[in-house]
């Protein structure tokens, strides 16, 4: 599968570093199978940075490394009770650390992040906002969180946009 990462920088060679905000899967390097998602978020990083280009890294992973036995990998299909109690902890817990090298998902937007607030400021309860969720059409990200899960991402290209 081909995946994407936007960013102000051309990103060749991935690396593991720890950011200074919350993500929604934690820490590690995040990919997309939507190009346009990948465009979008060179744009925000390349205003936040003040730069004049900004790139989409392009990465080959092979289909199967979800089931890569050398691997921990979790895929959430869809806003599930699961995916938003995985998001919440990352978002929310101080020193949260999962155990998965891989992480595959829908994004928590801002959408998302809206019906999150009104879920934690008790506006409406958790079913309703996994009711709400449901409904949104959420672009996919797939996270890499040690160096083994790293050395299956492949370098193909770039685009500079």
């Amino acid at each position: 599968m081909k995946l994407y990462h936007g960013s102000h920088i051309l990103v060749e060679y991935p690396k593991l570093i720890k950011g200074n905000r919350t993500l929604d899967f934690g820490h590690g390097f995040y990919t997309t199978t939507s190009k346009e998602q990948a465009y979008n978020w060179s744009q925000i990083k390349k205003r936040r940075e003040s730069v004049q280009s900004g790139y989409i890294s392009i990465y080959e992973l092979e289909d199967s490394f979800i089931d890569d036995k050398e691997l921990q990998v979790i895929e959430f299909n869809g806003p599930s009770e699961n995916w938003l109690n995985f998001v919440l902890d990352n978002r929310m817990k101080e020193d949260f650390k999962h155990r998965f090298d891989i992480v595959k998902g829908a994004v928590a937007d801002d959408r998302v992040y809206t019906c999150l607030n009104a879920f934690e400021n008790k506006f409406m309860d958790f079913n309703t906002a996994i009711n709400e969720l449901r409904t949104y059409k959420l672009d996919d990200q797939i996270s890499f969180h040690s160096e083994k899960a790293m050395l299956r991402l492949k370098f193909i290209g770039f685009e500079e946009v």
